[in-house]
């Protein structure tokens, strides 16, 4: 039956908590093959190289030869001009200049050429999340040492063939981690990424892993033949946000491995506290096989506690969630809301077009537009709300169980409803009745 109420409370856990009790594996393990990349003078050097010069002049003058400048010792272009100030950025015309960033995070880059990446059988992300201090309140807050910082403007063009097979256990994509700092804000986009196959566990997208804030992300867009697989927060552009994402779009295959995996989607996998406004989606899909998993939806799984979602559109998707005991499902977004009643999440002006949705009969909360509000935390009383205004949907939901609507799953968050069409629902329950 649809909508049978369940008296058992789904308890999920918020990603930012996720997040909390996974940084600690952050320091193992690693991504990228390291011979193929230049690293000195960055960042990583201080957790790859632990030998020390024995004469101090020397290393002097080592730290201040890999200091990036127009000019490589050989002669050759360490970029193809600029200084690296916001005023006049690095210039990268070469998949080989596009690799050096790494050795200045703070600096600002501009493409003047499209790159192809296909000379690297297994990119290393560009910044890594390392937590800023050992106290607990730092613990999600990325290291300004090893997060890429600065800005990066595609200018229009185009990054293809990027591979990446990562063991670190955090941040897998062609950044695998960007943030603002206090005093200035990083930014990435203007591209277009085009057949990617990215692999990690946590935090996998093709552009950021890790998205933290004060680091907007905007005009990227994936293209081909794109594969994403990970575990908890992979997305085909994002892997997890917590800033503005805008103006994007993406085609993908994202899939999610094992028992508990989480948050999918082809925009983002999930974001915290950050919006999403004007992005599309066409086709690809996401396939979950595991029990226990959470959070899908063609956008974004898991946009918790986002205030916006707007003007966004998704078409010919196909998701497919397997196992037992799933939840949250939705053609756009797995589930939703913010968590002040004061003021709602805006679901507004999007669109779910011919998206198919296939799931077991023990999958929970599946909707057409979104599965459905959640908790803010587990245990807590305090549950998201949201408004869907001006939306659309149409396709189909197959399978299912407790919860299933062709606009929202489970409407207990809902504070109001106003979207059009409907989806073809086949549910389990039905058709064993």
């Amino acid at each position: 039956m649809i909508n049978k109420r369940n008296q058992n409370h789904i308890q999920i856990k918020s990603l930012s908590l996720i997040l909390a009790l996974l940084l600690v594996l952050s320091v193992l393990g690693g991504c990228g093959n390291k011979e193929t990349v230049s690293t000195s003078g960055s960042a990583a050097d201080s957790v790859t190289d632990g030998s020390a010069s024995a004469n101090e002049n020397e290393a002097d003058a080592d730290a201040e030869s890999a200091e990036p400048s127009g000019e490589g010792t050989d002669g050759d272009m360490i970029f193809a001009g600029g200084s690296g100030s916001s005023e006049d950025p690095w210039k990268i015309a070469t998949a080989e200049q596009l690799d050096r960033i790494r050795d200045d995070l703070t600096g600002h880059y501009t493409l003047i050429g499209d790159i192809d990446l296909s000379g690297y059988e297994n990119w290393m992300p560009i910044g890594t999340f390392q937590p800023r201090s050992d106290a607990p309140e730092d613990a999600e807050v990325p290291h300004p040492d090893y997060a890429f910082t600065g800005t990066f403007d595609g200018a229009g063009h185009t990054i293809s063939n990027l591979t990446i097979s990562c063991e670190a256990p955090m941040g897998a994509g062609l950044f695998g981690c960007a943030s603002g700092t206090e005093s200035n804000a990083a930014s990435i986009g203007h591209f277009t990424l085009k057949d990617v196959n990215v692999s990690g566990f946590y935090l996998v997208g093709g552009a950021v892993g890790l998205q933290f804030m004060n680091c907007p992300v905007s005009d990227i867009h994936l293209e081909g033949d794109n594969k994403l697989t990970g575990m908890q927060g992979s997305g085909g552009i994002i892997g997890t946000g917590f800033d503005l994402i805008s103006d994007c779009s993406a085609t993908a295959d994202v899939i999610v491995s094992g028992d508990d995996g989480a948050c999918a989607g082809l925009i983002a996998g999930g974001t915290t506290m950050s919006s999403i406004k004007n992005c599309q989606v066409t086709g690809g899909s996401i396939t979950a096989e595991g029990n226990a998993t959470w959070g899908f939806g063609a956008l974004c799984g898991a946009p918790w506690g986002a205030a916006e979602i707007t003007d966004c559109k998704v078409s010919g998707t196909v998701i497919t969630v397997n196992g037992e005991n799933n939840r949250l499902v939705g053609g756009l977004v797995g589930f939703g809301g913010t968590y002040d009643p004061e003021a709602p999440a805006q679901i507004t002006g999007c669109t779910v077009e011919d998206v198919t949705i296939t799931v077991s009969e023990t999958t929970d909360s599946v909707g057409g537009l979104i599965g459905a509000g959640k908790e803010m935390m587990e245990g807590s009383d305090q549950m998201s709300s949201f408004i869907i205004s001006d939306c659309a949907v149409s396709g189909s939901i197959s399978g299912g169980g407790n919860y299933v609507d062709a606009v929202v799953g489970d409407p207990a968050c809902a504070a109001s409803v106003d979207c059009q069409g409907g989806m073809t629902i086949t549910s389990a329950l039905d058709t064993a009745a």
